[in-house]
């Protein structure tokens, strides 16, 4: 069944959708859909979970898009109110591939999910073989969240290890978690990428750089600290190969070069 009147309440969701070419079924998203850009220009119907249920059943959809567990109460009331929507949520690389393979079934759009994913595992490939021939894997640490501290679970991890880091402070698969400013200082990582959800690059690295306990850290003392924009990292669909990239490229910058 193609589903015509999609509500998207997650921004990976948002970008798969116009990535397959399925925009056209999407009535409205979340104020959080900001790429592509066209995307800023569908209906808001709010955010992660400040949602305006009169206004999502104004709009008449036939299919609801939650990603996470962030999002389990929202999709649990929506069932329960027969709504028809289904809750995508990958935690692994593989499970980012999955919810694009199930969105492109849901849209008529399998062909171009097949087409995506196989571009993104040729993407993949690339970085594979610039940094093949690097030899030290340098201690990563990527951080989602501030307060406290969190390090980035999932699938950054495969990411990072992908772009020649070692990431041994949390596994694959596994939900982001709080770190302790002593396993931090234990794990000393050589590089830091700050990942802040939901603040794109508009992070100042002095909110880790001055943090107490950090300023003797290898990464801060040599002045390895980067600010992704977050939406590289934090969103489960295509521009996961652009935040690889920007990995690669700090853990290897020579090969870049």
């Amino acid at each position: 069944m193609m589903y015509k009147r999609i509500v998207s309440l997650a921004p990976s969701n948002t970008e798969i959708i116009y990535e397959l070419k399925a925009d056209d079924s999407l009535v409205a998203v979340t104020r959080y859909c900001d790429f592509p850009n066209e995307a800023r220009k569908k209906p808001r119907i709010g955010g992660w979970l400040d949602i305006n249920e009169e206004l999502v059943k104004s709009f008449k959809p036939d299919l609801l898009l939650t990603s996470t567990f962030v999002q389990n109460k929202i999709t649990s009331k929506y069932r329960k109110q027969k709504l028809n929507i289904i809750s995508l949520m990958p935690t692994t690389l593989k499970g980012v591939f999955d919810s694009i393979e199930k969105i492109g079934k849901l849209t008529d759009r399998e062909k171009e999910s097949a087409q995506l994913i196989s571009t993104m595992k040729t993407q993949i490939n690339n970085i594979k073989n610039k940094i093949k021939n690097s030899k030290n894997m340098p201690r990563v640490y990527v951080e989602e969240w501030h307060k406290p501290p969190t390090v980035s679970g999932n699938w950054v991890p495969t990411l990072v290890r992908i772009a020649g880091g070692d990431y041994s402070l949390i596994k694959a698969g596994v939900h982001s978690r709080e770190v302790t400013t002593e396993q931090i200082q234990d794990y000393d990582p050589e590089i830091i990428v700050i990942s802040i959800c939901g603040m794109n690059d508009k992070v100042p690295k002095e909110w880790v750089t001055k943090r107490n306990g950090w300023q003797d850290l290898s990464a801060v003392k040599n002045n390895k600290v980067y600010v992704f924009d977050d939406s590289w990292l934090n969103r489960p669909g295509p521009r996961l190969t652009v935040g690889l990239e920007n990995l690669a490229r700090v853990i290897h910058p020579k090969c870049f070069s």
